[in-house]
């Protein structure tokens, strides 16, 4: 399975580490992100520190797993896709990207983002686990 991965998903994953955290490395999950997801996080690395009460060392050596995990992409790769996206998402701007990876991809965006949902391109936590689990059995 295929996912682009949203910057929520992210920080809820860092913030709370439930059992998402799981999901994130289970290994037939593919997961996409735009490069910009990875400045985003280390943009808003002391909230997320404060929220998750990881020192730094372990925000670090996470956050250094996890772009191991992430298959980031450069703008430059979906960029034809901007301007559907763009169309999609109307005045909602901060999922642009996210929602141009998923076009040029073909797949959907792991997201807590109602509008994703409503544009038919968003998957739920509960959906993938779903999904995983049943490629298992």
């Amino acid at each position: 399975m295929e996912v682009v991965l949203d910057s929520n998903v992210l920080f809820r994953m860092l913030i709370s580490q439930g059992d998402i955290l799981e999901l994130i490395f289970d290994n037939s999950l593919k997961i996409y992100a735009p490069l910009k997801l990875k400045k985003e996080l280390l943009n808003n690395k002391e909230e997320i520190m404060t929220k998750s009460k990881l020192s730094k060392e372990n925000f670090e050596y996470l956050a250094l797993i996890l772009f191991k995990r992430i298959n980031f992409i450069d703008e430059i790769e979906y960029s034809p896709f901007i301007a559907e996206a763009k169309d999609l998402l109307k005045e909602h701007e901060k999922d642009i990207e996210f929602v141009a990876l998923s076009l040029l991809k073909n797949i959907k965006i792991w997201t807590y983002e109602s509008l994703l949902y409503k544009i038919g391109r968003g998957i739920s936590t509960k959906e993938i686990a779903i999904s995983l689990s049943s490629k298992i059995i």
